[in-house]
């Protein structure tokens, strides 16, 4: 960080005062040669023929590598590019499918590329930044460590990403970890909010048995907080999920020190477990079960839900997450269209539906839901209902409706090698489907 406090002085100025805060989001690149960024004023020279460009530079030591300033449209950021000895963190989750072949690549490299910027307030705009960035320097690269989020980013869906008009989902800024011991207990914890100035999300004393369902809670609430750009305000309650029918789950976070005090000395999560990380700009989420604990701000254990966490409660996205979700869907929807109909293939297509005019006047105003595509024709298809609906009283499963392609929000298609959603159409070449065809 020092290298940024000492050469950013001036472009500090222009930041609100808050957001020097925040930690750098930090990414190594490990290319395809090694030799690939031996010249790194050669790589830099790349930016200028694409949607980036050069605007200016700091000078630095040669050994520290080169401090540019990059414009993407009206935004510009500070990035510093350096080399340095890479391997993959025993902890980094993989977040994309490698193929052995590749792996095995990626392991012999030993030299990685840095790319490290500080995000300003426009959070998704400036990863997806960060990504054109790698592309344009190294549009070949094998894989991508993502050391803010801890997580390992395959090339092929960092070139698709960077190409694209729409920005990535927000859960490409986190990762949620798993921590479990001896015991059943399990803590949540995640990785990569702080480079957005926003805190670090966690669920204490959660379980082996229950931990997937907690760790949608903390995707979720992530994602309304990347949405926002704004700190959550502490034991204020935040609308996640509607559990049940009639039950809501209300959430809320506290601060991570008044959190452990809840607990055992030596629970997961305690401050034994604290003294090198997660110490620091984290908060830890709780829930309010009724509007009399919201009221008096009397906090509980999110556990008090878990009954009617197996059963599919719906998790409520933001208007703004499920406009880049359809964007996405029909940005890409010639692939799932070329898919449909070969052998061993089935397609889901989600699609907005009107609700009923009662539940309208409570501002639910469309209900997504999923259908198994059945025919598709030159500007409509026809699928069949797959699920019951929540708010729309006369149409029920096994319903099959005609729409037109306009109407699709998202798309899943199973292959026999798994699936392939619009974020991770690389697969598909991966898989071997010719979709010149």
């Amino acid at each position: 960080m020092a290298l940024f406090d000492n050469l950013f002085d001036k472009h500090k100025e222009n930041r609100p005062e808050n957001t020097w805060e925040k930690e750098l989001s930090f990414m190594v690149v490990i290319p395809k040669n090694a030799a690939d960024i031996d010249d790194l004023e050669q790589l830099a020279g790349r930016l200028q023929d694409t949607g980036l460009s050069v605007t200016g530079r700091k000078d630095i030591s040669p050994a520290s590598g080169l401090m540019l300033r990059i414009a993407s449209g009206e935004l510009q950021y500070m990035v510093h590019l350096d080399t340095i000895t890479v391997e993959i963190p025993e902890m980094f989750r993989i977040q994309h499918l490698f193929r052995d072949i590749d792996m095995e690549e990626i392991q012999r490299q030993t030299k990685g590329l840095v790319v490290e910027m500080m995000f300003d307030e426009h959070i998704l705009e400036s990863y997806h930044t960060q990504l054109k960035i790698i592309s344009a320097l190294l549009p070949d690269c094998l894989a991508v460590l993502d050391h803010s989020s801890e997580k390992v980013l395959s090339g092929k869906w960092i070139q698709l990403a960077a190409q694209s008009n729409v920005l990535p989902s927000p859960r490409y800024i986190f990762t949620v970890q798993a921590v479990a011991g001896d015991s059943d207990e399990v803590w949540l914890h995640s990785h990569g909010m702080n480079r957005c100035g926003l805190p670090e999300l966690e669920i204490l004393n959660s379980t082996k048995e229950m931990f997937n369902d907690h760790y949608n809670i903390i995707e979720i609430m992530a994602k309304r907080l990347l949405e926002s750009g704004e700190p959550p305000k502490e034991k204020e309650p935040v609308y996640l999920a509607m559990v049940a029918d009639g039950i809501p789950l209300m959430a809320t976070v506290v601060n991570w020190k008044e959190a452990v005090r809840r607990y055992p000395a030596d629970i997961l999560g305690s401050m034994s477990d604290r003294t090198e990380s997660h110490n620091g700009n984290t908060a830890a989420i709780f829930c309010y079960p009724n509007p009399k604990a919201m009221k008096k701000k009397q906090y509980c254990e999110v556990s008090v839900y878990d009954e009617y966490l197996s059963h599919n409660p719906i998790y409520m996205l933001t208007t703004q997450e499920t406009e880049r979700m359809r964007r996405l869907a029909a940005e890409r929807l010639a692939y799932m269209l070329k898919m449909f109909g070969r052998q061993n293939i089935n397609i889901l297509v989600k699609v907005g539906l009107e609700t009923d005019k009662e539940f309208q006047e409570q501002g639910n105003g469309f209900e997504h839901i999923w259908f198994d595509l059945k025919e598709k024709h030159e500007d409509t298809f026809t699928a069949e209902l797959t699920q019951e609906p929540y708010y729309i009283k006369d149409l029920h499963e096994g319903a099959v409706l005609t729409f037109p392609y306009s109407q699709i929000t998202d798309w899943i298609i199973f292959t026999p090698d798994g699936r392939v959603t619009p974020d991770d159409v690389y697969l598909l070449a991966y898989d071997g489907w010719n979709l010149q065809e």
